[in-house]
């Protein structure tokens, strides 16, 4: 009986949350796992969007002059990650590159993080999103677009390491 060589934590968490995930360990199995990934984040991505499209709808009149330049940036900046999320194509010279040098547990590491932030932007803007009738400020929209500029550094990490 051969011996499995247990899978990392992080691969566990993702395969049990994003069906389709099986990690890196060959560059068909890689391409395939890059899809449902990406489409993962893309779904989330679009929850954000309508997190913040709901936000924008219920706040109204009551959303303070100053937040709106903050929201507007935010909205841009998710959907310039939706765009390049999309645009991210894993070429099959960078992605046999990245496994001979074994970084295939680094591109996991990167997709864990990814949606750690993800989910870290998606539930602050749902707290935000119940606390609507309170007023939403230019800070806690801050804050928000600076969780964002993690993600896109995230994402653009693991671009470099997939498709060049």
């Amino acid at each position: 009986m051969t011996r499995m060589r247990p899978a990392s934590r992080k691969k566990s968490y993702l395969s049990q949350t994003i069906h389709g995930y099986r990690g890196y360990a060959s560059s068909r199995i890689a391409r395939k796992t890059d899809q449902v990934f990406s489409e993962e984040i893309l779904s989330k991505l679009s929850d954000t969007m309508a997190t913040i499209g709901r936000m924008r709808r219920l706040a109204g009149g009551t959303l303070a002059p100053d937040a709106i330049p903050s929201l507007d940036a935010l909205v841009q900046s998710v959907d310039r990650l939706s765009k390049h999320v999309a645009q991210t194509e894993p070429t099959d010279d960078m992605l046999l590159q990245t496994l001979e040098e074994g970084k295939a547990d680094e591109i996991v590491s990167l997709d864990s993080d990814v949606m750690e932030k993800i989910g870290n932007v998606n539930q602050a803007l749902s707290m935000m999103d119940l606390e609507a009738g309170v007023g939403i400020s230019s800070d806690e929209l801050d804050s928000i677009s600076e969780l964002v500029d993690d993600l896109a550094d995230c994402l653009r990490k693991r671009s470099m390491l997939i498709a060049g």
